[in-house]
């Protein structure tokens, strides 16, 4: 079982000093009988959303939040597939 958010991020909030940069990396690798119904309902996109909203709501006062999609990809067709795991950032700046 997880902590609610607010109390999960409470170590985060402390972490870092003004104009200070975190960055939360993570994959959607999972094992489902351990993951919260949160992560297992939803997408890679809602998953960078769910912590950028940690990050947001936190109290911790960061600014400037940002994802990215850090997977690898090549071309197959007219789309890019990931290739392996894929690998997401959100990034924040502490005020």
């Amino acid at each position: 079982i997880s902590p609610p958010p607010p109390i999960l991020m409470r170590p985060v909030k402390t972490l870092k000093k003004s104009g200070g940069k975190i960055a939360i990396i993570f994959s959607n690798r999972l094992f489902l009988s351990k993951a919260v119904g949160l992560w297992t309902g939803s997408d890679d996109i809602e998953h960078t959303y769910t912590v950028g909203c940690y990050l947001h709501y936190c109290n911790g006062g960061f600014k400037d939040i940002e994802a990215e999609d850090l997977s690898t990809r090549k071309q197959k067709g007219n789309e890019r597939v990931i290739v392996g795991d894929p690998l997401y950032v959100v990034t924040a700046v502490k005020t």
